[in-house]
């Protein structure tokens, strides 16, 4: 297999770092930060009406950018909209739903409990502002979707079922096809891809949503750059519940017109560079052999990390699924004793260049229920190798022997 750390300079000028962190962001390969240098130096400008060289240019990169986008997903550019991450994603489309009329006083949201708290704090505050009834979904003892309690919970005043592709803290790929079959034509299908577009091959026709989201720095691309996606249909159905430049018709004293296009929902200057670095990554994808080899790669570290936590179960808790089917390289524990505590073992791991996350993983709603409390996170990504997880065990044995 490609030994692809080399593309990322992170590693280069960090010697001896043991980056299992992706899931909270991923690194960056050079030829993503040499697009962002480029665009800056050689032909950053606005977009949208400028007629000379350097705004077409610029223009013509956000546009194949999209391009790239939508033919990864297998849906049409002209259904993209560019958001800052997916928490603004998420709450562009729950306002613009209200206002829109789509939700309105007493129709129910079913939410997945395992949800991160960007597919769950704008549907709460529909519900705090405007009486929509919020309800959740439990995980069944292999840590999938409860289907028999979505059974029990959907019904006729459910109007919109948001669930997120892949757990941020058990690694779990659900089954969300299953879910998508189930609904009916008026239920509204949305689905948090945050997890899952890093991981594998994605067509959004095969899984049956509405809407889909994700953002672009944990796919290798800078901060500030989210995709909204949505059926075409639907989007020129829709409100925009921000509006400015760009985003319109026309402009009066007393009244406005919003664009009916994904433009409509982009109102002020766009994250031009992020657009750059977004197509730039999906290019590095596409070169290296596609999500296929991610995949790939990711697996075969999924099941050396899996016979890692195997061989010390004894005194340490992995949360989830303890086999390597239908997961992504994930990986939340405790350790078996009652003075435990992640924050310490954490800051033991950055003494030794290792990175990971401890906490509560923006998922407190599904950590409260497993009684987990806060819980370490490892994840592993295409530029980690055996070694970084072995440098992993070996830290953590002897944060074993020196506390417990």
């Amino acid at each position: 297999m490609k030994n692809v750390k080399k593309d990322f300079p992170i590693f280069k000028n960090n010697p001896g770092l043991v980056y299992l962190d992706s899931c909270a962001t991923t690194q960056k390969p050079s030829n993503v930060i040499n697009s962002i240098k480029d665009h800056l130096e050689s032909y950053y400008s606005n977009i949208h009406r400028g007629l000379y060289h350097l705004s077409e240019k610029s223009e013509d990169a956000y546009i194949r950018s999209k391009k790239l986008i939508a033919d990864f997903l297998g849906v049409k550019k002209s259904e993209i909209i560019y958001t800052y991450n997916s928490t603004y994603a998420f709450n562009i489309l729950a306002e613009s739903l209200y206002y829109s009329g789509y939700l309105q006083k007493g129709d129910k949201i079913l939410l997945g409990i395992a949800e991160h708290h960007s597919n769950i704090v704008p549907w709460l505050m529909l519900k705090e502002r405007f009486g929509i009834e919020v309800e959740f979904i439990g995980t069944n003892d292999d840590y999938d979707l409860d289907i028999d309690e979505f059974d029990k919970k959907y019904d006729e005043k459910t109007k919109l079922v948001a669930l997120n592709y892949v757990s941020n803290v058990t690694g779990t790929i659900f089954d969300i096809k299953k879910i998508s079959k189930r609904l009916n034509e008026e239920t509204l299908f949305v689905v948090d891809g945050s997890q899952a577009v890093p991981n594998f091959s994605i067509n959004l026709h095969d899984i049956g949503c509405d809407f889909f989201v994700f953002t672009g720095h944990k796919v290798m691309a800078n901060t500030g750059i989210g995709v909204l996606w949505g059926k075409k249909q639907l989007l020129k159905k829709l409100n925009p519940s921000i509006g400015g430049g760009g985003s319109i018709k026309h402009v009066g004293k007393e009244d406005y017109e919003s664009l009916d296009t994904v433009e409509g929902f982009e109102a002020g200057t766009p994250n031009l560079s992020g657009a750059v670095s977004l197509l730039a990554a999906f290019e590095y994808i596409r070169d290296i052999g596609g999500f296929d080899y991610i995949w790939d790669k990711e697996q075969s570290l999924v099941k050396y990390a899996i016979e890692g936590f195997e061989k010390r179960k004894d005194k340490v808790q992995l949360i989830g699924k303890q086999t390597q089917e239908n997961r992504v390289g994930v990986f939340s524990f405790i350790i078996k004793n009652s003075n435990f505590s992640p924050i310490k073992f954490g800051e033991f791991m950055a003494m030794n260049n290792i990175c990971l996350r401890c906490g509560g993983h923006c998922a407190h709603p599904y950590l409260d229920e497993m009684g987990a409390g806060g819980t370490c996170r490892i994840s592993v990504y295409l530029y980690n190798d055996f070694e970084d997880l072995d440098k992993f065990f070996d830290v953590l044995d002897q944060f074993l022997d020196k506390f417990f």
